[in-house]
């Protein structure tokens, strides 16, 4: 038997997870380093949310730091984690992008490419597999796992097409930590006998039974298992590695690396963890067993639990947790990892807390149920659909067809913006326009840890002793008077982190402020056919004007909340007799947008 290989995940997967995906490039370079002789079979290093955050919050390239983790792990594979044809986002982008972003990887020094698509949909897997295949990388197929009802023929089947496609390994993962004994053994099983492939398991820890379940997918058949050093193990993350190195010595599972220079690795990135204690997200580290019940765990309900103390509901938590779970039967059990996880819960909220599931329906379901995410495990609650879109009927194509190239456009938007054009930007700026243009102007926002200095701010004045003369007397200017202003609290989420902003505008500026109706409280009177926002969030569109018709269910406004569009619709056909928000206006729940008669 040959020996057992593991895969080291705490640079990318391990830090996304626990640390909002925050680890510095100067932390991990040297913890690859160390790691690069500890015999790993390959380190996972790039993809995911990651990619993101180190542009907007970390001021780092993403692709030169790849390059910095090659140089500093030479011989040791380094593995990419992409969503297929989303990539390292949550929207579908052109083939030619696609094309664009594997060959940057292959340049860079990746040797091994997993692709998985959030919905197993393996027409938005086919275009990655192909472009990294022509570039000799190996391909890694992942089949997303969560115990959804007649979910393990499909996953079997899942596979056999990932092997016809020209993987050369299959990945089964299960983020929720639900998978058991008797499926994990099943499962790899079934995969390996039909695929002839090598089989790896990449269960996440938070439910307590990943360690069960890799020994017994060790013993149907798996050759290879994600780990990542116990500083970012556990909870949310992957076991931990040095725990496999042991329980696994002098046994016919051996992994033959070295537990001390595992250690040591470990021993280096706790000790630059000191500095992340205000970042770790404490909820994903911890052992949570909602998921075994059918629930999604707290962790993965960040965008949903700081709606909900927003709206002053936190109360309210069981019943989105259950609502979670009827809402993804009737949206054909899509598996529960990013962005479904996310879309599902925001729309669990609105379900509960609007009070009328489904009057709100954010953009992401609206798509999804169009199937611009691609085809659903199981079909979609008719009513449901009719409901969402309407008469609009879904697509039956591969969603990507419909995309136009994205290279072109972007080099000449570039070149609009006076931004330097180059190949790598380009491909970035395909992806992430506006993040991408900002850290090239040198404009990022860079979150700083203890031990950093902001080189925005200047140094330090050296106080000089002066002699003591008295000041003279400078008369005293009249008292300024500023114009009055509105002021707004808000909480806003940035990757799962809540940060208090207080907004201050001209009065006026916010929600029921930019128009003002007779009351006793001397703001809009909200009186039937009043339309009122369902939630915090900034005004992006308003379709309407005052003396316009409108049916019952015509958008009358776009709201951008959680990261998500979301439709204002009429509640009732008739006129618009106001419209009390312009666009870009901040509004808070139940402020009025527009009232119709």
């Amino acid at each position: 038997m040959a020996r057992l290989e593991l895969v080291e995940t705490s640079l990318r997967q391990g830090q996304q997870v626990l640390l909002v995906s925050r680890l510095r490039q100067r932390h991990a370079v040297a913890v690859a380093q160390q790691l690069d002789g500890c015999g790993f079979a390959a380190l996972d290093v790039f993809g995911g949310k990651t990619f993101e955050a180190q542009l907007r919050f970390l001021g780092e390239n993403p692709f030169d730091r790849l390059r910095a983790l090659r140089e500093a792990a030479r011989s040791t594979p380094l593995l990419a984690n992409l969503a297929g044809q989303a990539l390292v986002g949550h929207r579908h982008v052109a083939d030619d992008v696609v094309d664009a972003f594997i060959n940057l990887l292959a340049d860079c020094g990746i040797d091994i490419i997993r692709c998985f698509d959030p919905l197993n949909d393996i027409r938005n897997l086919e275009r990655a597999i192909a472009t990294a295949k022509k570039r000799k990388r190996k391909v890694e197929g992942v089949v997303s796992a969560s115990n959804a009802p007649g979910e393990m023929d499909r996953l079997i089947t899942l596979a056999g097409a990932l092997a016809d496609r020209g993987c050369d390994s299959i990945c089964i993962r299960d983020p929720l930590g639900v998978m058991s004994v008797a499926r994990s053994s099943t499962l790899t099983e079934k995969i390996a006998t039909l695929t002839k492939l090598p089989v790896t398991l990449s269960f996440a820890a938070q439910t307590g039974q990943a360690d069960l379940a890799y020994a017994a997918g060790l013993a149907s058949g798996a050759q290879r298992l994600d780990v990542a050093l116990s500083p970012l193990a556990g909870g949310a993350s992957n076991p931990a590695a040095e725990a496999f190195v042991a329980a696994f010595r002098d046994s016919v599972h051996e992994t033959g690396l070295d537990l001390e220079k595992v250690a040591g690795a470990s021993l280096l990135l706790e000790s630059a963890l000191v500095s992340y204690g205000e970042i770790a997200d404490v909820l994903a580290m911890r052992l949570d067993t909602s998921a075994l019940r059918g629930l999604l765990p707290p962790s993965a309900m960040g965008h949903a639990l700081a709606e909900l103390r927003d709206r002053a509901q936190l109360d309210r938590l069981t019943d989105v947790e259950v609502e979670v779970a009827r809402i993804r039967a009737e949206l054909g059990h899509p598996p529960l990892v990013s962005p479904m996880t996310e879309i599902i819960a925001t729309q669990a909220v609105y379900n509960v807390c609007d009070g009328d599931r489904y009057a709100t329906v954010s953009q992401e379901v609206k798509d999804y149920c169009l199937g611009l995410y691609g085809a659903p495990p199981t079909p979609i609650d008719g009513d449901i659909r009719r409901v969402v879109n309407g008469r609009e009927e879904p697509i039956t194509c591969r969603p990507a067809d419909l995309l136009e190239p994205g290279l072109e456009p972007a080099r000449a938007e570039m070149s609009k913006e006076g931004l330097e054009v180059t190949d790598a930007g380009v491909v970035m700026y395909a992806l992430f326009p506006a993040e991408w243009a900002t850290f090239v102007r040198g404009e990022s926002v860079i979150e700083l840890l203890g031990d950093e200095e902001d080189p925005t701010m200047p140094p330090m004045p050296v106080a000089v002793a002066e002699p003591d003369v008295v000041p003279a007397v400078e008369p005293v200017p009249p008292a300024k008077v500023e114009p009055p202003q509105d002021v707004r609290d808000l909480t806003v989420l940035v990757d799962g982190q809540s940060y208090e902003v207080k907004v201050i505008g001209a009065a006026g500026s916010f929600g029921a402020g930019v128009a003002v109706a007779a009351s006793s409280n001397g703001k809009v009177a909200v009186r039937p056919g009043t339309v009122t926002a369902p939630m915090q969030g900034l005004i992006l569109k308003v379709p309407v004007v005052k003396g316009q018709k409108v049916g019952l269910g015509e958008t009358v406004a776009v709201l951008e909340a959680m990261k998500m569009q979301n439709d204002i619709t009429a509640t009732r056909g008739g006129t618009i007799a106001e419209v009390y928000v312009l666009e870009g206006a901040v509004v808070g729940p139940h402020d009025p947008i527009v009232h119709i008669e």
